[in-house]
């Protein structure tokens, strides 16, 4: 049964990627300052498509930009996280190279001025983190990162990389951690077929960055992540 609602599901999902998704990406393009007018209600659009509801706890700070630091679970979180964020927020992200290579959803990463980071290229990740800093600094935009730079095959926390906090660091931002629970059971990296369900977002409070070195960071966050 849950292999006949999972092909429903990613066929229903599909058909509303393809002929939603470049509605969304043509008025991005006309009216960019205002993407996330667009870009969020769209994501919450997707996860009720593929058969889940969101339960937020906590409130998105207003009146700062954040780098923001979310657990990898699934494939789902590209929605499931901007979905908390506020209308009228800026926000981007770092994001595998290999996204970058998905038809439409390219287009729409690219718009919204997501950093492309191939971590197996240190030349070219350390150029992504730089841009990413002029995007935060310069423009104003929130910055979201999954520090794990993959989806955890286990439920629990991996091992966080480096460069998000360097980030947080050189442009004296505050990070903001977002934790969600719920999308191991609904679709996790090593099962093909979803089971729909409800997932819980906790966003947490701000910490602060100042005087702060990149380990005391790193084990902050990944304690904060830990104990959600």
């Amino acid at each position: 049964m849950n292999a006949i609602i999972s092909i429903i599901i990613y066929v229903i999902a599909s058909l509303a990627f393809i002929i939603i998704g470049p509605i969304v990406l043509l008025i991005t393009f006309i009216n960019p300052s205002n993407s996330s007018t667009y870009i969020i209600p769209f994501c919450k659009f997707m996860i009720i498509v593929f058969g889940c509801k969101l339960k937020v706890y906590g409130d998105f700070p207003k009146n700062e930009t954040f780098v923001i630091m979310a657990n990898h679970v699934s494939f789902l979180d590209v929605f499931a996280i901007p979905s908390v964020f506020g209308y009228g927020k800026k926000f981007s992200a770092i994001a595998a190279a290999k996204n970058f290579k998905i038809p439409i959803y390219a287009q729409i990463l690219r718009k919204m001025k997501v950093v492309s980071i191939d971590r197996s290229n240190r030349k070219q990740a350390i150029k992504g983190i730089h841009q990413a800093e002029r995007i935060l600094k310069e423009e104003n935009y929130n910055i979201v990162i999954l520090p794990e730079g993959t989806r955890t095959l286990t439920g629990g926390i991996g091992q966080l990389k480096k460069g998000g906090f360097h980030l947080a660091i050189n442009t004296r931002s505050r990070i903001l951690p977002i934790v969600t629970k719920g999308l191991f059971d609904i679709k996790p990296r090593n099962r093909w077929y979803i089971i729909p369900g409800t997932i819980d977002i906790y966003i947490g409070n701000p910490i602060e960055t100042n005087g702060k070195t990149v380990d005391e960071l790193l084990e902050t966050v990944t304690k904060t992540f830990n104990n959600n």
